[in-house]
């Protein structure tokens, strides 16, 4: 009398019991734990110290279903990176992201995008005199650029050049260079 311990069914076998259902008792009856932390009695997987998975269940107890759970058991699962432009390439700054089923817009499995906000500037892109890194190599409007010119050497810096020495840029590369050659 007066030292009974109140003891929680547990229907699943995982050692944590339903808080709704209790007896008590001097010793654990059958079936019976002494904590009442489980949120899923029917379940054997779902108890305060499992893993969350993808599976529509809050596994480990904790309020949070799959992707919305920061303990998310990411193994196997695909990352995932914000793809703002939708160019099919995810920003190079973004964190990764898991989702347990694959987002149908705005995120791409790879991080090659160097500006996200534009999608004229990707891996995919031939570079162009624009002043931006359409082909995300580092390098914006280079030599390569599509619409580069060709320049001509202006010795003597009067507008007019000579195809003597000639230079592929976007802009004059200095004023000893003119954007014809009849000198």
């Amino acid at each position: 009398e007066g030292v009974e311990s109140t003891w929680y069914v547990d229907s699943d076998s995982d050692t944590y019991g339903d808080p709704g259902s209790s007896v008590s008792a001097c010793t654990a009856p059958a079936g019976h734990v002494a904590n009442n932390s489980d949120c899923d009695d029917t379940s054997a997987i779902n108890h305060p110290n499992a893993n969350e998975i993808c599976d529509g269940d809050d596994n480990d107890c904790d309020g949070d279903v799959d992707e919305a759970d920061s303990s998310l058991d990411t193994s196997g699962l695909t990352p995932y990176y914000v793809d703002a432009d939708e160019d099919g390439y995810g920003d190079d700054s973004a964190s990764m992201t898991y989702f347990c089923n694959p987002p149908s817009s705005g995120y791409s499995t790879n991080n090659w995008d160097c500006l996200d906000s534009d999608a004229n500037a990707n891996p995919s892109m031939d570079e162009v005199c624009d002043e931006i890194d359409n082909d995300c190599d580092g390098d914006a409007d280079e030599d390569d650029a599509l619409d580069a010119k060709l320049w001509y050497s202006d010795g003597d810096r009067d507008g007019f050049g000579t195809d003597a020495f000639t230079v592929t840029a976007c802009e004059a590369p200095s004023e000893a260079y003119s954007d014809n050659a009849e000198d």
